[in-house]
Protein backbone atom coordinates (compact mmCIF):
# COMPACT_ATOMS: atom_id res chain seq x y z
CA UNK A 1 0.00 0.00 0.00
CA UNK A 2 1.51 3.32 -1.13
CA UNK A 3 2.17 5.77 1.67
CA UNK A 4 3.00 3.09 4.21
CA UNK A 5 6.24 3.23 6.19
CA UNK A 6 8.21 0.00 6.58
CA UNK A 7 10.99 -0.62 9.10
CA UNK A 8 13.15 -3.75 8.94
CA UNK A 9 14.32 -5.03 12.32
CA UNK A 10 16.42 -8.14 12.79
CA UNK A 11 15.66 -10.54 15.64
CA UNK A 12 18.63 -12.95 15.45
CA UNK A 13 17.26 -15.29 18.11
CA UNK A 14 17.75 -19.03 17.56
CA UNK A 15 17.87 -20.20 21.16
CA UNK A 16 14.31 -21.51 21.00
CA UNK A 17 15.33 -24.10 18.41
CA UNK A 18 17.13 -27.41 18.68
CA UNK A 19 19.29 -26.26 15.76
CA UNK A 20 21.75 -23.40 15.51
CA UNK A 21 21.87 -21.09 12.51
CA UNK A 22 18.64 -19.10 12.18
CA UNK A 23 20.21 -16.40 14.34
CA UNK A 24 22.57 -15.72 11.42
CA UNK A 25 19.70 -15.12 9.00
CA UNK A 26 19.13 -11.36 9.38
CA UNK A 27 22.72 -10.51 8.44
CA UNK A 28 22.88 -13.18 5.73
CA UNK A 29 19.59 -12.12 4.10
CA UNK A 30 20.78 -8.53 3.98
CA UNK A 31 24.12 -9.50 2.46
CA UNK A 32 22.47 -11.78 -0.12
CA UNK A 33 20.54 -8.92 -1.67
CA UNK A 34 17.99 -7.43 0.72
CA UNK A 35 20.14 -4.34 1.34
CA UNK A 36 20.35 -3.69 -2.41
CA UNK A 37 16.59 -4.21 -2.75
CA UNK A 38 15.90 -1.72 0.04
CA UNK A 39 18.15 0.85 -1.62
CA UNK A 40 16.32 0.36 -4.92
CA UNK A 41 12.89 0.62 -3.32
CA UNK A 42 13.90 3.83 -1.56
CA UNK A 43 15.19 5.25 -4.84
CA UNK A 44 11.78 4.79 -6.49
CA UNK A 45 9.82 6.35 -3.66
CA UNK A 46 9.04 3.66 -1.10
CA UNK A 47 9.40 4.61 2.56
CA UNK A 48 11.49 1.71 3.86
CA UNK A 49 14.47 1.65 6.20
CA UNK A 50 16.67 -1.02 7.71
CA UNK A 51 16.83 -0.25 11.42
CA UNK A 52 19.36 -2.87 12.47
CA UNK A 53 18.91 -5.67 14.98
CA UNK A 54 17.37 -6.16 18.39
CA UNK A 55 20.16 -8.27 19.83
CA UNK A 56 19.23 -11.28 21.99
CA UNK A 57 21.07 -12.54 25.06
CA UNK A 58 23.55 -15.36 25.03
CA UNK A 59 22.44 -18.84 26.04
CA UNK A 60 21.43 -18.90 29.71
CA UNK A 61 20.18 -22.41 30.46
CA UNK A 62 20.23 -24.77 27.45
CA UNK A 63 19.01 -27.64 29.65
CA UNK A 64 15.80 -25.88 30.74
CA UNK A 65 12.64 -27.23 29.12
CA UNK A 66 11.30 -26.02 26.80
CA UNK A 67 14.58 -25.04 25.21
CA UNK A 68 14.90 -21.26 24.87
CA UNK A 69 12.53 -20.41 27.71
CA UNK A 70 15.01 -18.57 29.94
CA UNK A 71 16.50 -16.78 26.97
CA UNK A 72 13.10 -15.61 25.73
CA UNK A 73 12.22 -14.37 29.21
CA UNK A 74 15.39 -12.28 29.05
CA UNK A 75 14.93 -11.16 25.43
CA UNK A 76 11.21 -10.46 25.16
CA UNK A 77 11.05 -7.13 27.07
CA UNK A 78 13.70 -5.50 24.87
CA UNK A 79 12.31 -6.98 21.64
CA UNK A 80 8.77 -5.87 22.49
CA UNK A 81 10.02 -2.36 23.29
CA UNK A 82 12.03 -2.19 20.06
CA UNK A 83 9.06 -3.26 17.93
CA UNK A 84 6.69 -0.84 19.64
CA UNK A 85 8.78 2.13 18.48
CA UNK A 86 7.76 1.88 14.79
CA UNK A 87 4.29 0.59 15.70
CA UNK A 88 3.61 3.68 17.80
CA UNK A 89 4.58 5.79 14.79
CA UNK A 90 2.14 3.86 12.53
CA UNK A 91 5.00 2.17 10.68
CA UNK A 92 4.95 -1.54 9.85
CA UNK A 93 7.87 -3.51 11.30
CA UNK A 94 9.28 -6.28 9.14
CA UNK A 95 10.91 -8.65 11.62
CA UNK A 96 13.71 -10.87 10.34
CA UNK A 97 14.10 -13.98 12.50
CA UNK A 98 15.43 -15.91 14.02
CA UNK A 99 13.30 -18.85 15.01
CA UNK A 100 9.52 -18.85 15.28
CA UNK A 101 9.38 -18.32 19.02
CA UNK A 102 9.84 -14.57 18.44
CA UNK A 103 6.18 -14.30 17.44
CA UNK A 104 5.18 -14.21 21.11
CA UNK A 105 6.98 -10.86 21.37
CA UNK A 106 5.63 -9.54 18.06
CA UNK A 107 2.03 -10.11 19.12
CA UNK A 108 2.71 -8.49 22.49
CA UNK A 109 4.20 -5.44 20.77
CA UNK A 110 1.19 -5.01 18.47
CA UNK A 111 -1.25 -5.38 21.37
CA UNK A 112 0.63 -2.82 23.44
CA UNK A 113 0.68 -0.35 20.59
CA UNK A 114 -3.07 -0.73 20.03
CA UNK A 115 -3.67 0.02 23.70
CA UNK A 116 -1.76 3.28 23.41
CA UNK A 117 -4.28 4.25 20.72
CA UNK A 118 -7.18 3.74 23.11
CA UNK A 119 -8.15 0.18 22.21
CA UNK A 120 -8.40 -1.39 25.67
CA UNK A 121 -9.10 -4.94 24.48
CA UNK A 122 -7.27 -5.26 21.17
CA UNK A 123 -8.33 -7.98 18.76
CA UNK A 124 -5.39 -9.20 16.71
CA UNK A 125 -5.60 -11.44 13.66
CA UNK A 126 -2.69 -13.78 13.02
CA UNK A 127 -1.93 -15.41 9.67
CA UNK A 128 0.47 -18.28 10.33
CA UNK A 129 2.12 -19.31 7.05
CA UNK A 130 4.08 -22.45 7.83
CA UNK A 131 4.50 -26.13 7.03
CA UNK A 132 3.96 -26.76 10.77
CA UNK A 133 1.37 -25.33 13.18
CA UNK A 134 3.91 -24.98 16.03
CA UNK A 135 1.12 -25.96 18.41
CA UNK A 136 2.95 -28.51 20.56
CA UNK A 137 2.79 -28.72 24.34
CA UNK A 138 5.69 -29.34 26.72
CA UNK A 139 6.29 -32.99 27.49
CA UNK A 140 8.30 -36.07 26.55
CA UNK A 141 6.44 -36.65 23.26
CA UNK A 142 7.53 -33.54 21.38
CA UNK A 143 10.65 -31.56 20.56
CA UNK A 144 10.43 -29.51 23.76
CA UNK A 145 11.73 -26.43 22.03
CA UNK A 146 10.09 -23.04 22.31
CA UNK A 147 9.85 -22.61 18.54
CA UNK A 148 7.52 -25.64 18.44
CA UNK A 149 4.96 -24.04 20.77
CA UNK A 150 4.45 -20.31 20.19
CA UNK A 151 0.87 -20.90 19.04
CA UNK A 152 0.19 -22.83 22.25
CA UNK A 153 1.29 -19.78 24.22
CA UNK A 154 -0.57 -17.29 22.05
CA UNK A 155 -3.86 -19.15 22.47
CA UNK A 156 -3.71 -18.78 26.22
CA UNK A 157 -1.70 -21.65 27.67
CA UNK A 158 1.25 -20.86 29.92
CA UNK A 159 4.23 -22.47 28.21
CA UNK A 160 6.91 -22.90 30.84
CA UNK A 161 5.92 -19.75 32.71
CA UNK A 162 6.27 -17.22 29.88
CA UNK A 163 3.22 -15.40 31.19
CA UNK A 164 5.16 -14.31 34.27
CA UNK A 165 6.24 -11.40 32.05
CA UNK A 166 3.53 -8.74 31.71
CA UNK A 167 4.79 -8.17 28.14
CA UNK A 168 3.91 -11.77 27.22
CA UNK A 169 0.48 -11.98 28.86
CA UNK A 170 -1.36 -11.40 25.56
CA UNK A 171 -3.59 -14.07 24.03
CA UNK A 172 -5.48 -14.20 20.77
CA UNK A 173 -8.89 -15.64 20.00
CA UNK A 174 -8.64 -18.98 18.15
CA UNK A 175 -11.12 -17.59 15.61
CA UNK A 176 -8.56 -14.88 14.84
CA UNK A 177 -5.87 -17.36 13.84
CA UNK A 178 -5.52 -18.76 10.32
CA UNK A 179 -2.98 -21.36 9.26
CA UNK A 180 -1.82 -21.41 5.62
CA UNK A 181 0.32 -24.07 3.96
CA UNK A 182 0.32 -26.81 6.60
CA UNK A 183 1.72 -30.17 5.60
CA UNK A 184 3.27 -31.70 8.73
CA UNK A 185 0.85 -31.78 11.69
CA UNK A 186 1.17 -33.90 14.83
CA UNK A 187 -1.86 -35.80 16.13
CA UNK A 188 -2.14 -33.55 19.21
CA UNK A 189 -1.96 -30.46 16.99
CA UNK A 190 -4.64 -31.83 14.66
CA UNK A 191 -6.97 -32.43 17.61
CA UNK A 192 -6.37 -28.97 19.01
CA UNK A 193 -7.02 -27.29 15.66
CA UNK A 194 -10.36 -29.08 15.33
CA UNK A 195 -11.38 -28.63 18.96
CA UNK A 196 -10.71 -24.90 18.91
CA UNK A 197 -12.29 -24.32 15.52
CA UNK A 198 -9.19 -22.77 13.96
CA UNK A 199 -9.22 -22.03 10.24
CA UNK A 200 -6.51 -24.02 8.53
CA UNK A 201 -5.53 -24.29 4.87
CA UNK A 202 -3.15 -27.13 4.09
CA UNK A 203 -0.72 -27.15 1.19
CA UNK A 204 -3.24 -29.42 -0.56
CA UNK A 205 -5.98 -26.82 -0.01
CA UNK A 206 -3.74 -24.23 -1.62
CA UNK A 207 -3.23 -26.51 -4.60
CA UNK A 208 -6.97 -27.19 -4.97
CA UNK A 209 -8.30 -23.67 -4.39
CA UNK A 210 -5.39 -21.53 -5.52
CA UNK A 211 -3.32 -19.24 -3.33
CA UNK A 212 -5.20 -16.09 -4.36
CA UNK A 213 -8.55 -17.44 -3.15
CA UNK A 214 -7.01 -18.82 0.05
CA UNK A 215 -5.45 -15.43 0.83
CA UNK A 216 -8.64 -13.54 0.05
CA UNK A 217 -10.68 -15.80 2.32
CA UNK A 218 -8.19 -15.68 5.16
CA UNK A 219 -7.59 -11.94 5.03
CA UNK A 220 -11.28 -11.09 4.58
CA UNK A 221 -12.18 -13.22 7.60
CA UNK A 222 -9.62 -11.47 9.79
CA UNK A 223 -10.19 -7.97 8.44
CA UNK A 224 -13.87 -8.17 9.36
CA UNK A 225 -13.29 -9.11 12.99
CA UNK A 226 -9.93 -7.70 14.17
CA UNK A 227 -8.23 -4.37 14.84
CA UNK A 228 -4.90 -5.37 13.31
CA UNK A 229 -3.37 -8.26 11.37
CA UNK A 230 0.04 -9.87 11.85
CA UNK A 231 1.54 -12.06 9.13
CA UNK A 232 4.22 -14.51 10.18
CA UNK A 233 5.90 -16.36 7.32
CA UNK A 234 8.04 -19.40 8.08
CA UNK A 235 10.20 -19.98 5.02
CA UNK A 236 9.78 -23.76 5.36
CA UNK A 237 6.25 -23.37 4.02
CA UNK A 238 8.00 -23.32 0.65
CA UNK A 239 9.06 -26.58 -0.94
CA UNK A 240 12.74 -27.33 -0.20
CA UNK A 241 13.36 -27.25 -3.94
CA UNK A 242 12.93 -23.47 -3.62
CA UNK A 243 14.05 -22.96 -0.01
CA UNK A 244 16.49 -25.65 1.12
CA UNK A 245 17.99 -23.58 3.93
CA UNK A 246 15.63 -24.64 6.72
CA UNK A 247 15.77 -26.90 9.76
CA UNK A 248 12.57 -28.84 9.09
CA UNK A 249 12.21 -29.40 5.31
CA UNK A 250 9.01 -31.06 4.10
CA UNK A 251 8.34 -32.05 0.49
CA UNK A 252 5.18 -30.87 -1.22
CA UNK A 253 5.37 -27.24 -0.21
CA UNK A 254 4.39 -23.96 -1.78
CA UNK A 255 6.26 -22.41 -4.69
CA UNK A 256 8.11 -19.10 -4.58
CA UNK A 257 5.38 -17.68 -6.79
CA UNK A 258 2.72 -18.66 -4.24
CA UNK A 259 4.84 -17.18 -1.46
CA UNK A 260 5.12 -13.95 -3.41
CA UNK A 261 1.35 -13.81 -3.88
CA UNK A 262 0.87 -14.09 -0.12
CA UNK A 263 3.16 -11.11 0.35
CA UNK A 264 1.46 -9.10 -2.40
CA UNK A 265 -1.94 -9.78 -0.88
CA UNK A 266 -0.68 -8.79 2.57
CA UNK A 267 0.65 -5.54 1.13
CA UNK A 268 -2.91 -4.52 0.31
CA UNK A 269 -4.28 -5.03 3.83
CA UNK A 270 -5.31 -1.75 5.43
CA UNK A 271 -4.87 -3.13 8.95
CA UNK A 272 -1.53 -4.90 8.41
CA UNK A 273 0.44 -4.16 11.59
CA UNK A 274 3.57 -6.33 11.45
CA UNK A 275 5.21 -9.00 9.27
CA UNK A 276 7.74 -11.65 10.25
CA UNK A 277 10.01 -13.78 8.07
CA UNK A 278 11.46 -16.58 10.17
CA UNK A 279 13.33 -19.90 10.25
CA UNK A 280 15.83 -19.22 7.46
CA UNK A 281 19.01 -21.16 8.30
CA UNK A 282 21.97 -19.97 6.21
CA UNK A 283 24.13 -22.87 7.40
CA UNK A 284 21.83 -25.31 5.59
CA UNK A 285 21.28 -23.27 2.45
CA UNK A 286 22.52 -24.19 -1.02
CA UNK A 287 24.29 -21.45 -2.99
CA UNK A 288 22.39 -18.74 -1.12
CA UNK A 289 19.09 -19.81 -2.72
CA UNK A 290 16.91 -19.46 0.39
CA UNK A 291 18.52 -16.13 1.30
CA UNK A 292 17.70 -14.71 -2.13
CA UNK A 293 14.15 -16.05 -1.96
CA UNK A 294 13.72 -14.33 1.42
CA UNK A 295 14.81 -11.02 -0.13
CA UNK A 296 12.44 -11.52 -3.05
CA UNK A 297 9.50 -12.19 -0.74
CA UNK A 298 10.15 -9.02 1.25
CA UNK A 299 10.51 -7.02 -1.96
CA UNK A 300 7.07 -8.18 -3.03
CA UNK A 301 5.65 -7.32 0.39
CA UNK A 302 6.93 -3.74 0.25
CA UNK A 303 6.27 -3.06 -3.44
CA UNK A 304 3.00 -4.99 -3.71
CA UNK A 305 1.50 -6.40 -6.93
CA UNK A 306 3.43 -5.70 -10.12
CA UNK A 307 0.35 -4.32 -11.90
Amino acid sequence: MQGRTWQIIGAPFDLGSEHEGTGQAPAAIREAGLTRRVEHLRSVGFDVADCGDALPPKSIDPERSPRGLEEMLAYAPSLVARLREPLNESAVPIVLGGDHSITVASIAAVAGSLRTRGIDEPSIGLVWVDAHPDFETPGPHGTNTLNAMPVTHLLGDDVGGLRVLPELAESIDPENLVFVGLRDVLAEERRAIHERGIRAYTASDVERSGIVDVCREAFAHLSARTDAIVLTFDIDVLDPVFAPGVDYPELGGLTTREGSVIMEQAHQLETLALVELVEVNPTKDRNGMTLRVAGQLLHRLIEGPLL
